[in-house]
């Protein structure tokens, strides 16, 4: 098992430094620059500001000093907008907020999309299958950019139960876990149930029943195992995409999450910003790509082979 994650770590940290160079040269091609403004500066200030910030200096030095800063000291050096703080100050200050309504959205749809994926799988073709379905497809094409403004029209507008925006307690997080993680629980709870329902027809069940095992071992025990493979395989990815943020939710409700710093970094130009969260999200998936693999191999022995 030690060896299948060193191999992993192998792929992992070159596809990391891979995507810091490719996020910088793509922003370096990128049309325009960061002091580019309507009303164009005098060259000689551009001069000084090129200087200040080392955008003078040659590309592949360029690239090699940020990847350094990267590597040796976490840092993604200064915001070319905001001259008195730094990309890890701006991540530092919402990292945490979506880190918070990710992180609790993730547990809610995983916790009733496999609750529901697997109710309807054991109870098919009855009503609590429809039921849980409908649930599925209706949470399905009710996206956040959709769920959101329902919420806040319901909730705050009609009813004046929640508030519409901000962050402080608990309260400010329940209508931006619910917008974030319904899209994602109907999609667990349908992957859930098709695998559910193909373990349940294979020959280990069969046999596992005909030994005389009460239903819910035969779930828990022997079912459910091997079932959550695929869902896995997706959590990975929709963990990363939670826990980032969403641009909808931050704009909806006013969070201070990363998702509104990176809009008003591109609208800004503010491209230090930009690398630094797409680096940061780029780093969150293949981590948690590799956390998806070492589950894999710890459920199933045959995948480390």
């Amino acid at each position: 098992m030690f060896g299948f994650i060193l191999r992993r770590l192998a792929v992992a940290i070159p596809t990391l430094l891979l995507l810091i160079v490719l996020s910088f040269l793509l922003m370096h091609a990128a049309p325009g620059g960061p002091f580019t403004q309507e009303r164009a500066l005098p060259p000689q200030i551009i001069a000084n500001l090129n200087a200040k910030y080392g955008l003078d200096e040659p590309l592949w030095r360029q690239i090699v000093n940020y990847v350094w800063g990267i590597v040796a000291h976490f840092d993604f050096g200064p915001s070319f907008v905001y001259p008195d703080r730094t990309v890890n100050q701006i991540i530092a200050a919402g990292f945490p907020v979506t880190l918070t309504y990710g992180g609790i959205a993730f547990v809610a749809a995983v916790v009733v999309g496999v609750s529901l994926g697997v109710t309807a799988a054991i109870r098919q073709n009855t009503w609590v299958d429809y039921l849980a379905v409908g649930t599925s497809i209706g949470a399905q094409v009710l996206p956040n950019f959709v769920m959101a403004p329902i919420l806040v029209l319901v909730f705050t507008l009609w009813l004046g139960w929640l508030p519409g925006g901000g962050w402080g307690g608990p309260i400010f997080w329940i209508m931006p876990v619910v917008a974030l993680s319904t899209s994602f629980m109907a999609s667990i709870a349908r992957i859930t149930r098709s695998s559910m329902l193909e373990v349940l027809g294979s020959n280990h069940i069969r046999t596992a029943r005909a030994k005389g095992l009460s239903e819910s071992k035969v779930i828990l025990r022997h079912a459910l195992k091997p079932a959550l493979l695929p869902v896995i395989s997706y959590l990975g990815p929709a963990f990363v995409t939670m826990i980032t943020g969403s641009v909808v939710v931050d704009i909806y409700f006013s969070t201070g999450g990363i998702g509104r710093s990176f809009v008003d970094s591109a609208l800004n130009r503010d491209y230090a910003v930009m690398m630094g969260i797409t680096i940061l999200v780029g780093a969150l998936t293949i981590l948690f790509s590799l956390v998806v693999d070492v589950l894999y191999a710890w459920i199933d022995p045959k995948i480390r082979y």
